[in-house]
């Protein structure tokens, strides 16, 4: 078996991301009340918030790495 390239991992990790990242706008943005009172569903909206900073701040992060490796190969 052989391993994947680099690009494809890069892409399989980057459109993960991607949809996470939209996953976890769309449920910031669900109405939990219908579930949960006020403060468990606050406290969701704000875990999840959490999540979707840490998830940009992760994306953002292998951008700037993928950049200076570009630089370092010229």
């Amino acid at each position: 078996m052989t391993m994947p390239s680099v690009n494809t991992i890069s892409s399989v990790v980057n459109y993960t991301l991607a949809f996470l990242s939209c996953l976890l706008a769309g449920l910031q943005g669900f109405d939990w009340l219908a579930f949960f009172d006020a403060e468990t569903a606050l406290k969701i909206v704000a875990g999840l918030n959490l999540l979707g900073l840490s998830v940009k701040a992760w994306i953002a992060t292998a951008e700037q790495m993928a950049r200076q490796m570009q630089q370092e190969a010229k």
